[in-house]
């Protein structure tokens, strides 16, 4: 049997019920269906929490500062001063009140307050969307941890249908785990009961079956954290290398030289959130002009795409002011010769009283010849 980790496979699926019977997968408790409520809660929660509750304090301008009024950093500091009078920060000491200069630091410990209320399984369930975890490999994990959190000994143990078939589905699950096969899980099972060893197997494979689960969602976390930090390194390292590119290279589209305040101002264009859009989120200049009119945006670029050559040269898109001068001062040219006067043999007359005769340059020497 192969192993598949899903919520087929794992204490619910189809394959235990044809190696058990007709059996309960779960044992039944009082608070089952109240804890399966929660758990979902909780997982919607993080997810909405992710986009809404951190961020939108960051994001929220501050108000602007009147005469006698606390500096703005003062003024976080007191906000979180008196959160923390009121009991909304009750986690918070002196050192961390101490810490909150600025916006980002403010929210940075409304996060951590956030964490410290947060149960172990929110926390994981927090940790794990953050890190881009996909939610039902998250729902998977935490189903089977959780399921097997809510059996104690008792339950493992009793000498009734119910306790024997919870026997029976841990230790299936178990070998499902290891790969073995429906009829190998049948005759160990079988096996199993026939000498009376289940209760001491079953307390096996629950504790197998624990460091299973944990060790595998253990794995995908480490492993969303790997690609997570490889993704910022290399963000990272190319912004650098953006940055370096944009303030040293002296030209652009070829030929054209850019002069360092403009290289640096094409910088901040791209990269410095100073626009704030109708969901509350900022964004950089260029950012903020494609999100309020894409297809005047996509229009733009495209249109600046094709007039430079493809980014290549702006001869074109240059020469057609070039040639529209030049049209336009030839032919103010033009006019100023038709309308100036002109000597008897045709030249033109700039200046009166200049004389006309090429030899007139020699009028103020005298020649010793």
């Amino acid at each position: 049997m192969e192993e598949h980790l899903n919520e087929d496979t794992i204490f619910t699926g189809d394959d235990l019920d044809q190696i058990l019977g007709d059996i309960a997968a779960e044992p039944e408790t009082p608070d089952e269906e109240e804890q399966e409520t929660q758990e979902e809660d909780v997982v919607e929660e993080q997810e909405d929490g992710q986009s809404d509750s951190p961020e939108s304090v960051g994001n929220e301008e501050p108000p602007a500062q009147q005469p006698g009024s606390p500096t703005p950093q003062n003024l976080f500091k007191s906000i979180a001063a008196a959160l923390r009078e009121e009991g909304v920060f009750p986690d918070a000491d002196d050192n961390e009140i101490n810490s909150v200069q600025d916006a980002r630091t403010f929210r940075d410990l409304i996060n951590r307050q956030i964490q410290a209320g947060l149960t172990d399984q929110q926390r994981r369930i927090s940790s794990a969307l953050g890190l881009g975890v996909p939610p039902s490999d998250i729902k998977q994990y935490e189903g089977a941890l959780a399921y097997l959190d809510n059996i104690n000994e008792e339950m493992l143990t009793a000498r009734s249908a119910d306790g024997e078939n919870l026997r029976k589905t841990i230790i299936a699950q178990d070998m499902i785990n290891r790969g073995y096969s429906e009829d190998k899980i049948r005759r160990e099972i079988k096996k199993s009961l026939d000498a009376g060893t289940d209760i001491d197997d079953a307390k096996e494979a629950f504790a197998a079956n624990k460091q299973y689960f944990q060790s595998r969602y253990k794995a995908i976390l480490d492993n969303a954290q790997e690609q997570r930090q490889r993704a910022e390194a290399a963000y990272a390292e190319r912004a650098r290398k953006f940055e370096k590119s944009l303030l040293e290279d002296k030209t652009v589209f070829g030929t054209v030289e850019v002069d360092d305040n403009t290289r640096r101002r094409v910088l901040e264009v791209l990269t410095k959130p100073t626009k704030r859009g109708d969901n509350g989120r900022y964004y950089t200049e260029l950012q903020y002009e494609q999100s309020s009119d894409p297809d005047k945006f996509s229009r733009n670029v495209g249109l600046l795409y094709v007039l430079t050559n493809g980014f290549k040269d702006v001869d074109k898109l240059i020469g057609q002011e070039v040639n529209r001068r030049s049209a336009k001062g030839l032919s103010a040219l033009e006019r100023v010769i038709n309308d100036t006067q002109r000597n008897p043999d045709g030249s033109l007359n700039l200046l009166s009283g200049v004389n006309t005769d090429k030899n007139s340059f020699f009028d103020d020497f005298d020649l010793d010849v």
